[in-house]
């Protein structure tokens, strides 16, 4: 096993572990080149878990460049090893998203929301369902210059801790969760996109509706796979600059 797939295993709960799992015999020669893997349907049999969870454990692979999908659902080995590239190193969540803690969120809405289709699929989540929904603007410290608009769906089992400690609470909302539920991020995915501004959006941001914007959406995920919480950020495109430093991966 490599060290990735090491790390996939020990941080990333049951997909990780099944990520690994292949890996190893895609590695040790259990699954050649142009071999089929094990169907979702099959590994859901096999792991006893979620078809959600059997293809984030396939979505692993597929970033490594060790397969790839093929219509109709299945998934074809490519390579025995992970391909070289540029590899974007982040220890913590705090490095990740580390802009928030020299930041404050003013929350101006809390209620419950049900989700329609498009916030059920950005969450991820089953249409219909119940989420907290935590609505405002961040800023920096000193609320001199705002940030972002900001809008987080938080499952409804944490919705007592932000009800009692959101209006004291400074840091990233994850945070105050892991605090007080005892439950652990275990995984963060973040995605970023170009559009325009939405119209509530523009309108706390003194913008016009429209214009060019970049959208942050933060995923926050428990050892499950479960989605705990979404953040959905919305940046005026001449407010922010996002820079990262990248490293060459050693492996040939």
């Amino acid at each position: 096993m490599t060290q990735a797939a090491q790390l996939v295993a020990k941080r990333s709960g049951r997909h990780g572990r099944i990520a690994a799992d292949l890996e190893a015999a895609i590695a040790g020669g259990g699954f050649a080149v142009g071999a089929l893997l094990p169907t979702e349907a099959e590994l859901c049999a096999r792991y006893r878990v979620s078809r959600h969870t059997a293809r984030r454990a396939l979505g692993h692979l597929l970033d490594l460049g060790l397969v790839e999908r093929r219509q109709g659902a299945t998934t074809r080995v490519i390579s025995s090893t992970p391909r070289a590239g540029y590899v974007h190193t982040i220890r913590s969540l705090h490095e990740l998203f580390g802009y928030t803690r020299d930041t404050r969120l003013d929350v101006t809405e809390l209620g419950w929301a049900s989700i329609d289709e498009d916030a059920a699929d950005i969450i991820p989540a089953a249409p219909r369902s119940r989420w907290l929904r935590v609505v405002g603007l961040r800023s920096s410290r000193d609320r001199r210059e705002t940030i972002c608009h900001v809008t987080v769906f938080v499952h409804r089992r944490f919705a007592t801790i932000l009800k009692r400690h959101l209006h004291a609470w400074t840091g990233p909302i994850y945070a105050l969760i892991e605090e007080r539920s005892g439950e652990v991020v275990t995984e963060a995915l973040q995605e970023i996109s170009g559009g325009p501004l939405p119209e509530d959006a523009a309108r706390a941001l003194t913008q016009s509706p429209g214009a060019p914007a970049l959208r942050f959406v933060r995923r926050y995920m428990d050892a499950d796979g479960g989605s705990m919480l979404t953040a959905v950020n919305w940046h005026p495109a001449e407010r922010f600059r996002y820079q990262i430093r990248l490293r060459r991966d050693a492996t040939p």
